[in-house]
């Protein structure tokens, strides 16, 4: 998954922040300093910006690569 690249994120997640359809636009990867690397500052479908785990590469369903 690259910046631009909108994805669905999975129902936990989509509940977590109470969002509708749960859909997202991958902004910047935000470097961490441990072994996680970095983590994803995504644009929610409330015009909010959420920053969240990596993990969301292999939980999510990719709808449209930039």
């Amino acid at each position: 998954m690259k910046v631009g690249d909108m994805i669905r994120l999975q129902s936990g997640t989509r509940n977590h922040w109470d969002l509708r359809t749960g859909v997202v636009v991958l902004l910047e990867k935000l470097p961490r300093a441990d072994t996680l690397e970095y983590d994803w500052k995504v644009l929610a479908e409330t015009g909010h910006t959420i920053e969240l785990g990596r993990q969301i590469e292999t939980s999510s369903e990719l709808i449209s690569a930039s």
